[in-house]
């Protein structure tokens, strides 16, 4: 609840903010030149406002907005990619690091959730992955577009069964909360759908129906092995589980992810094959 009455509260601003006076009248470049900051009006004498964290800002040019809108994308991709490279060689550690406190050092869980989701999706947009199979009728087509139309719901479901993993199987270790074990089981899923990626691409060069046909079952034999040893690994890094001693729990809790990543899997193909046939 006070999650969403503060998200209440940033869209209908509920609560007055701080903000500088925008004066009435043609644009002064006096104006840009105040030492108080623009956006919240609080005193500034560095680049950047202490209370509200803008830039100081100068009046615009033709080529800011380029500028800008540059340093937004590029700043972003260096994000996904820096926080992609640490996920690789250490999903848990970075998933640690962020609980942790290192907040600015990785892209936020969420962020980065959205941002491969939407890759995938368009990934499988151009491929036509779900539309190349050894049979087709109208049910088959049918169930392919209810994968699409829930594709956020499709890709992000093996978080779940990481969450139970890691709560019901190594519960109490190192006094996580239920937040931070969701911060790990969405790191780990970020990286699970970065792989699925990597290993879709050579779908986009060769797209005959035979070699999508053979990719999708060898897939089907390598992936479940692929992700259940990425989130062993994350298992370990995250809760400093040492295997001579705790093996068994770390064990247990791979044992659940796997059986919930099957079981969660399959209730949601039925769920799509009800909703195609009633």
């Amino acid at each position: 609840m006070l999650i969403f009455r503060r998200a209440v509260d940033m869209v209908f601003e509920t609560k007055e903010s701080p903000r500088a006076q925008i004066p009435d009248g043609p644009v002064d470049p006096a104006w840009f030149g105040a030492t108080t900051c623009l956006n919240c009006g609080a005193a500034i004498d560095t680049p950047f406002c202490g209370q509200c964290g803008q830039k100081a800002a100068a009046r615009f040019a033709w080529r800011d907005i380029g500028r800008e809108g540059w340093d937004r994308v590029r700043w972003f991709e260096f994000q996904l990619t820096r926080t992609l490279r640490h996920l690789v060689t250490g999903p848990g550690r970075v998933a640690r690091e962020y609980v942790m406190g290192r907040r600015t050092a990785y892209m936020h869980p969420l962020k980065l959730l959205v941002a491969l989701v939407a890759a995938l999706v368009l990934m499988l947009a151009i491929n036509k992955y779900f539309g190349v199979y050894a049979f087709r009728d109208t049910d088959v087509d049918r169930m392919a577009a209810r994968v699409m139309a829930y594709a956020n719901w499709s890709f992000s479901i093996g978080i779940f069964a990481i969450f139970f993993g890691s709560w019901i199987g190594l519960y109490g270790r190192l006094g996580y909360n239920w937040i931070e074990h969701a911060v790990l089981a969405i790191y780990v899923q970020c990286l699970i759908l970065a792989v699925i990626i990597a290993n879709m691409l050579p779908t986009l060069i060769w797209r005959d129906a035979g070699f999508v046909l053979a990719h999708k079952a060898a897939s089907q034999a390598y992936m479940p092995i692929v992700k259940l040893g990425i989130v062993a690994i994350a298992y370990r890094q995250f809760f400093l589980i040492d295997l001579r001693r705790e093996w068994l729990r770390w064990l247990i809790a791979c044992l659940i992810y796997a059986a919930l990543a099957w079981g969660l899997l399959r209730l949601y193909a039925m769920a799509i094959l009800w909703l195609v046939t009633r």
